[in-house]
């Protein structure tokens, strides 16, 4: 079971680097529109392929490798609770009652791995969540105009006479 989980997360990081592009290319001075519902769908593929389809390049192996880890912590949790049921059941099977101290610890056990496994799986989908979202605001502000020419500018407003001013700001 490990093992499929293991290929699955190599075709996913491997599929990544095939997708990536030198981020020298993308240097020209009119930045490309992206859709920001397509950065989503992208997401939903895997963490980081809407950040490298905006061109957040550096933000992709964060969010790939977030994913990864909670993926590999819900398959071990997995298997760990899998492996305290068999116990469990295995205590009952010998005629041990609820109240034996090894058929209590063996729930304990089997409730701390379920209950890790479930949070686990949460944060793996608030790194999904959280993805998208980078990846969604990532595709709108590539339009978004970040030149250094910010001034502001108060004079007298000639038009009006004295007394006024007028006021005008130019980004």
């Amino acid at each position: 079971m490990k093992s499929m989980y293991i290929h699955i997360m190599l075709f996913a990081c491997c599929s990544m680097v095939v997708f990536a592009q030198d981020s020298t290319t993308i240097s020209t001075p009119i930045p490309q529109q992206k859709s920001p519902s397509l950065a989503i769908a992208y997401t939903a593929l895997f963490p980081g392929l809407g950040q490298i389809y905006v061109g957040s390049y550096w933000k992709a192996p964060i969010a790939a490798g977030t994913a990864l880890f909670f993926a590999y912590q819900i398959a071990s949790y997995n298997d760990l609770f899998k492996e305290k049921t068999a116990l469990y059941e295995g205590l009952l099977s010998q005629g041990l009652s609820a109240s034996d101290s090894r058929v209590r610890q063996a729930i304990r056990e089997k409730e701390f791995y379920n209950n890790a496994r479930d949070l686990n799986a949460l944060w793996l989908l608030g790194v999904y969540g959280l993805a998208a979202v980078d990846a969604y605001v990532g595709a709108h502000m590539l339009e978004f105009d970040v030149s250094d020419d910010l001034s502001f500018t108060i004079l007298p407003d000639p038009i009006n006479g004295m007394g006024r001013i007028h006021a005008s700001y130019h980004f």
